[in-house]
């Protein structure tokens, strides 16, 4: 009887390995974008997910958070994971939106 859990053990866990390797393939990671969340007050809003996807690999590329009321202990837990965290009147700027081209 004990056999017949261990097996099922690792016929679940191959599935699932292979469940996870299709999902990666099927989506494609962000690697040369940017991702854009307006912050809402009081709220992390999709921080939390985007964390969790990037701790996966599904995620590879930078996020920035555009948030005007962010208390400096926030603005340090959001820079020790990587996330940039700008104004509303900064972000034409960190965008390269309004510069000359040629």
């Amino acid at each position: 009887m004990a056999g017949y859990a261990v097996a099922a053990f690792f016929a679940a866990v191959g599935l699932l390995s292979v469940l996870w390797c299709l999902f990666g393939w099927m989506l494609p990671a962000c690697r040369e974008g940017i991702l854009i969340y307006r912050g809402v007050p009081g709220q992390w809003g999709f921080v939390p997910l985007y964390l969790w996807l990037r701790s996966l690999g599904l995620v590879r590329c930078p996020m920035l958070v555009v948030a005007e009321a962010l208390e400096e202990r926030q603005r340090m837990w959001l820079a020790q994971r990587e996330i940039e965290v700008c104004s509303l009147a900064e972000l034409p700027g960190r965008l390269g939106m309004g510069a000359e081209t040629t």
